[in-house]
């Protein structure tokens, strides 16, 4: 659907609000998506500062592969297309 476009088409994030942006996004469908707590684990690991942490914001190899994992399954997922 639109919802599932809209996701697919977003970049990686750059800044902690587009993170947390795109981890509220998929939210809604971690109880479909197996193992979705492992999967964004790091993404939690780079979303988890404070106001006064956030500068601290870094987006690596680990984020970049489960942000790709997400995309991956919200485009192959039978339930999702």
């Amino acid at each position: 659907g639109d919802k599932i476009k809209a996701i697919v088409d977003l970049p990686a994030p750059t800044t902690l609000k587009e993170a947390n942006e795109f981890l509220g996004k998929i939210n809604w469908y971690r109880k479909f998506i197996p193992n979705f707590a492992r999967i964004a684990e790091p993404l939690h690991k780079v979303t988890n500062k404070t106001k006064h942490h956030r500068h601290e914001f870094r987006w690596g190899p680990d984020q970049q592969q489960s942000f790709d994992e997400f995309k991956r399954l919200l485009t192959t997922y039978p339930l999702f297309l």
